[in-house]
């Protein structure tokens, strides 16, 4: 338990530090904060009232495009991301490598954390109900990454969308996340 101490306490100090990007984000960072606060292990994936989750956006060398893979279970176009496993994972930054290597299957050496190692994005989005589990919220932490070595991927799981393109995409929260991406790239 002492593991799932240290990475709510990490995750604690993280949110209550976050500056969001706008009014929806304030309120995801709240509920995240909220929701941290009221559960004995906020990581557990069979809580009902959901969990910590991270996400890992992969942008391509040239920092224009994203790498998204095909969700079978959620039948969509998703950025790469899973649950936080403490008896693997010190934190969510190191969960949201974890995923990204078992997801694409790079190895750490090809890619890099872009930025200062601190989430992009907060997001509170609901999971729908499955035959085994009712619907529940992922609250997402997002974490940044750029491919620094040449890689090749099965054009039948993954696309590489261009991020500008992501900026008109139907979901607010892919939006969201795309803009600040693209900030930031055109900062550099």
């Amino acid at each position: 338990m002492m593991r799932v101490e240290q990475q709510k306490q990490f995750t604690l100090d993280f949110l209550k530090a976050y500056h969001p990007a706008n009014e929806v984000e304030r309120a995801h960072v709240q509920e995240v904060l909220a929701f941290i606060q009221s559960q004995e292990n906020p990581f557990y994936p069979q809580l009902p009232a959901g969990h910590i989750t991270v996400s890992a956006i992969l942008m391509d060398q040239k920092q224009q495009n994203i790498l998204f893979h095909y969700h079978q279970k959620l039948d969509r176009w998703l950025q790469f991301g899973g649950h936080v496993e403490p008896d693997q994972d010190f934190n969510t930054l190191q969960a949201a490598i974890r995923e990204l290597m078992e997801e694409t299957g790079l190895s750490v050496t090809a890619f890099s954390v872009f930025g200062e190692g601190e989430p992009i994005d907060v997001d509170v989005h609901l999971i729908p109900a499955r035959a085994d589990f009712p619907a529940h919220p992922h609250h997402d932490l997002r974490y940044l990454f750029k491919l620094i070595l040449p890689a090749k991927f099965d054009e039948n799981s993954f696309r590489w969308i261009p991020i500008e393109e992501l900026l008109a995409w139907e979901d607010a929260s892919i939006q969201r996340f795309a803009q600040k991406v693209f900030e930031r790239t055109q900062a550099n």
